[in-house]
């Protein structure tokens, strides 16, 4: 075993002048990050064959309109604190994470207004389900974001393993829960209060045991994180809208069935692109402490090489698409061709290097330019694309517009404008 350790350690050391990347940091790291997305992609995975199987379309496509409208209250809260905290952590400020919770609960207020608003409209217009929806929405998606923090907080850290067993626990019980629900009743009123209310405790319980972990670190605090973060809340704004948005013209204008469709062409894919979050977790500490001209250099190659791998992973799901549906979903057959061509989004990942860096090095102006005219774009092609297309025009939007930010980002590290 040491022998092989040894053989395995020199290779990655030689690979390292192909790959222009520390080897040995990504391959350990890499691994913690693996096992946490495959078990994420496996109770993914699991939960969508009990939706596909054991739940109405049109109650599938409400479930999945009601997240999606959670999720654009999201932009009322500090988006982006989570990026923030990793890099206010990197850099030794180890109270962030209790001043994170306490800023995001502060400004989680937004939240809480409109989700009682809505919850109201919908009870006025005898829509008790959307109301009861919102009202949970309104009182627990603040605490359940700010407690879901102790994730940038251990990633800062570098602490993959820990951050590997929580998130195991987080996406487990919540999915496991839903499955046993799922099984037990039909009642979408049920199985909207199980995912918040989940969500919630498992979310507050790793948040008490991350503090508890590192009850012994600093507590200073990042003087800067709240102009920064602020600043990444304002950038995502749009383009928290544009990522959802999709679903809600679909149920507003073609139905909750249609969202079914939808949902479950990209889904797979969706998990596909599991790779391009463990790429951006493991690469932004690292960047993060290289000088943005080497990266300028460097990022192109690597780039490149994502490209290579992703374009094999779309070529590979195109050919097996059919058979996994027949298989698994069955009742989802008119999902296939969706999927796909949805596939193609997949090659957006070399956009992940040139991305990253730009957030490392706090490059705002670009950050500013790129997370308003790519969601801007995005919202203008839903509209001309859904009247004419139907559902293809969404996910050829997705495709065009996946593929653009990937350009855009590019263009703004090889001619940064400061």
């Amino acid at each position: 075993m040491s022998d092989l350790r040894n053989w395995v350690y020199t290779k990655l050391r030689q690979s390292e002048s192909f790959f222009k990347s520390d080897m040995i940091y990504l391959t350990k790291s890499g691994f913690w990050l693996f096992l946490s997305q495959g078990v994420a992609m496996l109770s993914g995975f699991l939960l969508s064959i009990t939706f596909a199987n054991f739940f109405p379309k049109e109650s599938f496509g409400t479930y999945k309109f009601v997240l999606s409208m959670v999720a654009i209250l999201g932009i009322f809260s500090f988006t982006g604190l989570n990026t923030s905290i990793v890099q206010s952590v990197a850099r030794g400020f180890g109270g962030s994470l209790r001043q994170g919770f306490r800023i995001n609960l502060k400004w989680g207020i937004g939240v809480v207004l409109i989700g009682l608003g809505l919850s109201i409209y919908y009870y006025i217009n005898d829509n008790v389900l959307l109301a009861f929806s919102f009202l949970l929405a309104a009182l627990l998606s603040p605490l359940t974001t700010s407690a879901s923090l102790y994730g940038a907080y251990l990633m800062g850290k570098k602490d993959f393993r820990r951050s590997t067993t929580y998130s195991i626990i987080r996406n487990a019980v919540p999915a496991l829960t839903l499955i046993i629900a799922l099984l037990l009743t039909k009642s979408l009123e049920i199985i909207i209060a199980v995912y918040f209310i989940v969500g919630a405790l498992v979310s507050l319980f790793l948040y008490q045991r991350t503090t508890h972990a590192y009850r012994n670190d600093n507590k200073k605090e990042d003087p800067d994180i709240l102009s920064y973060s602020g600043h990444l809340s304002v950038m995502d704004t749009i383009g928290n809208i544009a990522n959802f948005l999709d679903k809600i013209l679909i149920f507003h204008y073609l139905g909750a069935a249609p969202l079914a469709i939808y949902a479950f062409a990209i889904a797979p894919v969706e998990q596909l692109q599991g790779g391009k979050k463990i790429l951006s977790t493991l690469i932004l500490p690292k960047i993060s402490e290289r000088p943005f001209e080497e990266l300028q250099k460097s990022d192109p190659r690597k780039a490149l090489l994502l490209t290579a791998y992703a374009l094999g992973l779309a070529f590979l799901w195109v050919i097996l698409a059919p058979y996994f549906y027949k298989l698994f979903f069955p009742q989802y057959l008119d999902s296939v061709f969706y999927s796909q061509i949805y596939s193609f989004t997949l090659l957006a990942i070399s956009g992940t290097i040139f991305n990253e860096t730009l957030i490392a090095h706090k490059k705002q102006k670009e950050l500013y330019l790129h997370r308003t005219i790519v969601p801007i774009v995005q919202i203008a092609l839903y509209f001309v694309l859904l009247p004419s297309f139907g559902l293809m025009g969404l996910v050829v939007t997705h495709v065009i517009i996946r593929s653009f930010a990937s350009l855009l980002s590019y263009y703004f590290v090889k001619y940064p404008l400061s």
